[in-house]
């Protein structure tokens, strides 16, 4: 099995981006991947390729061409968002047992629900950016608050907004 994280840096779509950059060097990288790509297909019958991306729409179509299945995963919905913040402050837990504590506090729920349309990474680094961004937090980090969580969650989907989404 090999997987391709981010392929959409690997074979990036050659017909939006090449007036960009010089459009020679970026058919070159791709042709080249995908040429080595049907090589190492060829060669090793019982290798699975797994490839993911962020940004599905950067990927060159002879590359999905290539693919035997593509699937689109969702955002968490509201329970996978509200298990991926407990697990993760209950992981902080594990040295600052207040944090953990968090996910078990009357608030909780309705904190995960601030969360929903955010990624797996950026709802930990919601976390962290909780965690960080206020100095008495930083000093203190077992002080974080649901308010806090939710504060930095509402700061989260305005970035994500502000970029223009996923």
């Amino acid at each position: 099995m090999v997987l391709l994280d981010e392929v959409e840096t690997l074979a990036v779509d050659r017909s939006k981006l090449s007036l960009d950059a010089n459009p020679v060097d970026i058919h070159r990288a791709t042709d080249a991947v995908l040429v080595q790509l049907d090589l190492l297909a060829e060669t090793h019958k019982n290798l699975l390729f797994i490839a993911t991306s962020n940004f599905p729409q950067a990927v060159d179509s002879a590359f999905i061409s290539r693919c035997d299945l593509v699937l689109d995963v969702p955002l968490p919905n509201k329970d996978a968002c509200k298990t991926i913040l407990k697990d993760c402050l209950e992981g902080l837990g594990t040295i600052y047992p207040e944090i953990g504590k968090l996910a078990q506090t009357k608030g909780f729920d309705a904190c995960a629900d601030d969360f929903v349309g955010l990624d797996g990474r950026t709802i930990r680094k919601t976390v962290a950016n909780a965690l960080a961004t206020n100095t008495k937090v930083a000093l203190n980090p077992s002080s974080v608050s649901l308010a806090q969580l939710s504060s930095a969650a509402t700061s989260a989907q305005t970035a994500k907004a502000w970029k223009g989404g996923r």
